[in-house]
Parts: structure tokens; sequence; C-alpha cells
């Protein structure tokens, strides 16, 4: 599996933002290349954090309400369906992905700042 390796998967993104740089970017310059790190690594970040706050039970009440609430008003009811033992959201988030993802988004927004303080130091 591909998510085993964390650090060649960091290469690859790394790699991605350089092909989007020289893709997109009109002037290559850091400051554009500093913009395509930011897209990536936010969007790692953003899904880091979403997964983590619904890692963290969240989500949970609010799921089981409305599971309830369909199964009341439901008008074919499905006896067959057993709403109460259907996983809660944070039951079904894996931890590898998280960590996965936190990671990721941790160490190229490390990275993007380092290029922000070259940057501006020039």
């Amino acid at each position: 599996m591909v998510l085993k390796n964390k650090w060649v998967f960091l290469f690859i993104n790394f790699s991605v933002v350089t092909l989007l740089f020289f893709m997109r970017a009109p002037v290559y310059d850091l400051f554009h290349y500093i913009n395509q790190t930011f897209y990536i690594a936010f969007f790692y970040l953003f899904g880091g954090l979403l997964l983590w706050v619904i890692r963290g039970g969240f989500f949970d009440s609010i799921t089981y309400s409305f599971r309830r609430f369909y199964h009341r008003v439901a008008k074919t009811a499905d006896y067959m369906e057993d709403w109460k033992k259907k996983p809660l959201p944070s039951q079904t988030v894996d931890g590898r992905v998280l960590k996965f993802f936190l990671f990721q988004g941790i160490l190229m927004n490390l990275g993007m700042f380092g290029m922000l303080i070259y940057y501006y130091q020039l």
C-alpha cells in the first residue's frame, strides 16, 4: 500500500506541486511555487482536521438522531435494517488515514513556511 511509506508520498506531493507550478505559474518564481504548495497542503490539512473532528465523535449524536427520526417517520418500515447497530461516523474513520493526512499537511505547511521565511528574507 502506498500509505505505508509516508516519506515517499511526501516526495510525490512536492513533485505534484512542482508539476503544477510549471503548468500553471505565469512567472517562474518562488512566490508562485509557494502558492502551489499552499493549494496541496491546504487539501491535506483541511482533510486531516475534518477527519480528526469526525473521529472525535462530534457528528455521532447528530447522525444517531437523524437515523432514529428517519426510522420513526419512514412510511416503508424495513424491519431488516437495525439502525441502532450501524457504525457511527467516529467508528468508520481509520486512524492510519487520519495520521497520514495530518502528517502530509503539517510537513507540507512547514515546508511552505520555510519557503515563506526565505522569500521575505530576500
